[in-house]
């Protein structure tokens, strides 16, 4: 066991330092994927409607909307065309505003979905940039001359890859130009030195601010500054032209003053509760400049150290086995830096781009799919910061296993699939490749596994629709895993989530106080106390499937210890310092003295 001095554990004087969006929890509905009301297949904004009194019974305080905005859907929203009409599957401003008033009537807040890095190909935006090198709004966008290859091929600006796979620079024959996107080629980047477009960028908040929006979710809003000039990247792979360029535009010059700025004209007029998605790399350092109170910039960030893990080098698609270590590391050093840098976190395990967490981080073997739904929804609703759902995360859904490719619409796995069924081609040009592997991962890592259709009951597509069909298959596991069978088993998932709500706003010290490792490398039993002023709370969760023995260092007290939650049923027996767990079994205690 890890020594300890007889300060470690001691209680600590800390501020609480208060705010609103510092004591909620935040539910994010993926709107296709939540309720039809019309029969199309596809959720809707009155099918959000239909169901808000199951997620106000639930004990949330705010819901997300993922994009519901004007878009060709090939990114399935995240390339918009419109921001201030909305598409028409999923209703009119009518339904939006008939929907805020129904989420404000039950005292809870909305936050809309943003993205700001790039628009739709289709935006009027873009298509009045297209048209010629003079228009006003070429530059919104990031054009640039071609270079000529050694055997006088065409070649893109820079050798920036997009994040989608391939060059990030797409050519357009009309102007003899090339166009920067670091996804698609349909999501052409919008460039963020021009301050015409940050006016134009603050104004479509102005529009939702003023329509009754509380808070905003800001998609990839870390990219929007690039290395003036746009260098090329490092070489890194000599055997090919498009090289990894993240570090090129991730966290760039000029992005504490664009954050700054928006905040300042627009963000602190209304709510100012914002979160800004984080990809390609964030550190703590960098991520507490972003959000530290005196900088005036964003609530909190999304980042992606414990989402890594089960990657190899940050690869999603190369999985790889991560030690309860790790895990512990990389959440004490984003509660405890935030706590030291006046700065706040996001918690999350689950969204609508990163797959199940019972299926990765968790057991989703029948015998413990529930156990460690339980277990996992113990930690993170046990850590400082605000709590962010993801629809059916409280239900312990797990992923669908015998889809094939067809089967997944999703354009990032389509096209890692593509690219992998290309390599193997290649090398075997008369053979069909065995794509097995390739699904497998698939099958635990595509963002898909999270976009199946909410299950409310276990009639034909759970309810979520009366279409012949809903527009992307339905977990095979619905008429077992549905909100109608969860409601009515007190011991179920569901009903767990809803005590941990109700304990979490009993407790404030659950939002603010400090996060003290207990025993950070053991590698079964993730432990820790969360401690505020002369409050302390333990905490502590069996990671594996097996029985385990836990010792609780004697210099935490635990005479007076009450308990006030646990996954299992636990005898009503004084807390002692050996205590045997059954598999992923979680507790919490309220330490009294």
């Amino acid at each position: 066991m890890a020594s300890a001095s007889d300060d470690t554990f001691k209680p600590m004087v800390l501020d609480f330092d208060r705010q609103w969006w510092r004591e909620i929890i935040i539910y994010e509905i993926y709107v296709q994927s939540f309720q039809d009301s019309n029969g199309d297949g596809i959720g809707d904004l009155r099918g959000i409607i239909q169901r808000l009194d199951y997620v106000k019974n639930l004990g949330v305080d705010m819901i997300w909307l993922t994009p519901i905005y004007v878009s060709p859907l090939e990114d399935q929203g995240y390339d918009i065309a419109n921001y201030k009409e909305l598409n028409p599957m999923y209703g009119t401003m009518k339904d939006w505003e008939d929907l805020c008033a129904e989420v404000h009537r039950r005292g809870m807040k909305m936050m809309m979905d943003m993205v700001f890095n790039h628009t739709s190909s289709q935006h009027e935006w873009f298509l009045e940039s297209k048209k010629n090198k003079t228009n006003p709004k070429r530059d919104w966008y990031f054009w640039r001359k071609g270079r000529t290859g050694k055997n006088g091929e065409r070649l893109p600006p820079n050798n920036w890859e997009s994040m989608f796979g391939g060059p990030g620079w797409k050519y357009d024959e009309s102007t003899d130009e090339w166009y920067m996107h670091l996804f698609s080629p349909s999501q052409p980047d919008l460039n963020w030195d021009n301050p015409d477009v940050r006016n134009a960028v603050y104004d479509v908040i102005d529009f939702w601010g003023k329509k009754g929006t509380d808070g905003f979710r800001f998609d990839v809003i870390n990219l929007v500054s690039k290395t003036p000039g746009l260098p090329d990247a490092p070489i890194k792979f000599p055997d090919k032209f498009e090289q990894p360029a993240t570090e090129m535009y991730t966290n760039g010059p000029n992005i504490h003053k664009y954050m700054h700025e928006m905040n300042r004209k627009v963000l602190c007029k209304y709510s100012n509760c914002t979160v800004g998605e984080m990809p390609c790399g964030v550190n703590e350092y960098e991520a507490s400049e972003y959000v530290a109170k005196e900088r005036q910039e964003l609530s909190m960030v999304f980042q992606f150290d414990h989402m890594n893990l089960d990657g190899a080098n940050g690869d999603k698609w190369q999985p790889r086995k991560w030690e309860l270590w790790e895990y512990e590391r990389v959440l004490r050093v984003w509660q405890q830096h935030m706590l030291g840098n006046h700065g706040w976190s996001s918690l999350y395990m689950e969204n609508h781009d990163q797959p199940r967490a019972v299926s990765r981080f968790g057991n989703s073997d029948v015998r413990f799919r529930a156990v460690s739904t339980k277990m996992l929804a113990t930690v993170l609703f046990a850590l400082r910061g605000t709590v962010f759902l993801y629809q059916g995360q409280e239900l312990g859904t797990p992923h669908p296993q015998n889809w094939k490719i067809e089967d997944y619409p999703d354009i990032e796995t389509q096209e890692w699939y593509k690219a992998q069924y290309k390599l193997r081609k290649e090398k075997e040009p008369n053979k069909e490749p065995d794509m097995k592997d390739t699904m497998d991962v698939i099958r635990l890592k595509s963002r898909d596994n999270a976009r199946t259709p909410m299950p409310w009951d276990n009639s034909t597509h759970g309810s979520f629709t009366t279409a012949s069909k809903p527009w992307i298959r339905m977990n095979d596991e619905y008429p077992e895993i549905n909100v109608q069978s969860q409601e009515q088993d007190p011991d179920s998932a569901l009903n767990y989530f809803k005590k941990l709500v109700h304990m979490r706003k009993q407790h404030p010290l659950m939002f603010y106080g400090a996060y003290v490792p207990v025993n950070p490398t053991d590698p079964k039993v993730f432990s820790f106390l969360r401690c505020q002023g002369p409050w302390r709370t333990l905490v502590f969760c069996n990671w594996t499937s097996e029985t385990t023995e836990f010792e609780i260092p004697t210099e935490i007290d635990v005479d007076l210890a009450v308990m006030l939650i646990a996954n299992y049923k636990v005898e009503d027996d004084p807390l002692k310092h050996k205590v045997k767990l059954q598999p992923y079994e979680a507790r919490i205690y309220s330490l009294r003295n």
